[in-house]
């Protein structure tokens, strides 16, 4: 058996009670494939990056789980054939990860108060140093040796 980590994201329309029949759903496709999930995480429900099925969130959950090769074909084909699940990961790791802990929900309120609490540091408008030109060439009556005139 191979160890996977398995994310999938389900329509926002579900009901949270249906959810959790859906998540025992998904884990008894793995174990009648010959599986059996480590852990499972709910991240909850989150901005999708784009359009999915013109869905802009999702619920999404994490599971971790071991499962034969061969077994994968056959939960891709059912989880195809699942409306409910509108995309879906599966990665083959090579042991299993430490727990992830949950991303912290974001929305434009939380967006604002983290702005609040650290306050951009504002360029200053003087510059640092200030730019001056050699005296040489600000003193008018000052010999510039370096343009002598040669044979008089």
């Amino acid at each position: 058996m191979r160890t996977y980590e398995f994310m999938y994201i389900v329509s926002p329309e579900v009901e949270e009670e249906n959810l959790e029949t859906l998540t025992t759903k998904v884990e008894q496709m793995i174990t009648d494939g010959g599986g059996e999930t480590l852990r499972r995480q709910s991240w909850g429900r989150r901005r999708l990056a784009y359009p999915i099925r013109n869905f802009r969130e999702g619920h999404y959950i994490l599971i971790h789980l071991q499962l034969e090769p061969a077994a994968i074909s056959e939960l891709k084909a059912r989880l195809a054939l699942t409306e409910e699940v509108i995309r879906y990961l599966l990665i083959r790791t090579d042991e299993i990860p430490a727990p992830v802990a949950p991303m912290e929900p974001t929305s434009a309120e939380q967006a604002e108060e983290m702005q609040e609490e650290e306050p951009a540091e504002e360029p200053s408008e003087e510059p640092d140093e200030e730019l001056t030109e050699p005296e040489a060439a600000s003193d008018p009556d000052s010999e510039d040796t370096d343009q002598q005139e040669v044979g008089e």
